[in-house]
């Protein structure tokens, strides 16, 4: 049996993939904050469904034109938080990849995403990878 937090991560992520708003509300809370590392435009941390949300429309736009290849490695719930252990590889034209493991920590609150958080093993790479991509 999935854990709630799971179903509330993947009611999330398909609300997102239909752009549809009110369901993303349903399980994303007003007050959302997202953290990315590095220095480049999109790094920092995000605060509010809307900021959240045109952040992921631009990693979006970026890693779709990157042909990206992710595997799940470790994925685990608990009562307040739903972590996942990706290995990212991207397969660009221009030939500048970024190839490594990826976590993002999801921390949820009465049912709804409240805060989340990418950590990279190598954020210099990362920092590099998408400053050329946001310049």
């Amino acid at each position: 049996m999935a854990h709630p937090n799971l179903d509330t991560i993947d009611r999330f992520c398909e609300a997102y993939g239909r752009h549809g708003l009110v369901a993303i509300r349903q399980v994303m809370a007003e007050e959302v904050t997202w953290s990315f590392p590095g220095s480049h435009p999109a790094s920092g941390t995000q605060a509010g469904i809307d900021a959240v949300i045109a952040f992921f429309n631009t990693m979006g736009g970026i890693m779709g034109e990157s042909n990206v290849e992710a595997v799940k490695r470790v994925t685990g719930a608990n009562d307040g938080y739903v972590v996942e252990c990706q290995h990212i590889r991207t397969h660009r034209k221009d030939g500048f990849e970024v190839d490594h493991p990826w976590c993002v920590l999801w921390h949820i609150a009465d049912g709804k995403i409240v805060e989340g958080r990418h950590c990279a093993r190598n954020p210099q790479t990362v920092d590099e990878f998408f400053s050329r991509r946001l310049s």
